[in-house]
């Protein structure tokens, strides 16, 4: 079986597997024993030999063996109940325990709440975001004072 690559130099280069796979799966590449090149078809089948059994795999202290996070669910767990749902009921308590602020005192300007025609939908005079708690109508609000200076 032959490759043909081409390097940077533009020419082609042969090689066979023999040249590229001449080593044992159990052990680093060894050297031919004869001097003379392989005659080409004829590769060799690499097998392991029948006592190549895997070894243990040496430390890397760049993959821990053992995850350090084993039980990160318990203390998130612990955290969420004993924590955050604390502070979500309390802040609920407090948001709801509060009385809306009531609606303040309106001054009737000449551009504010000008409407040219009335809105498609409902009476026609309150806007689409309209807040009966917040938002003043036309009609409502006082004359600003005079300003006679």
């Amino acid at each position: 079986m032959r490759f043909n690559v081409i390097n940077k130099f533009k020419r082609p280069l042969i090689w066979t597997v023999e040249k590229a796979r001449r080593y044992s799966l159990c052990g680093p590449p060894r050297p031919s024993k004869c001097g003379c090149p392989p005659k080409p078809g004829s590769g060799k089948v690499i097998v392991p030999p029948a006592d190549c059994k895997p070894g243990p795999i040496c430390y890397n202290p760049c993959v821990p063996r053992f995850h350090h996070g084993k039980d990160t669910w318990k203390k998130y767990r612990n955290f969420t109940y004993f924590v955050l749902l604390p502070l979500i009921a309390i802040q609920s308590f407090n948001a709801l325990g509060h009385e809306p602020p009531p609606k303040g005192p309106c001054r009737d300007y000449e551009y504010m709440r000008v409407r040219t025609k009335r809105f498609p939908w409902g009476d026609g005079v309150k806007s689409f975001y309209h807040n009966e708690h917040v938002n003043h109508l036309p009609g409502e609000c006082e004359a600003p004072p005079l300003d006679c200076d």
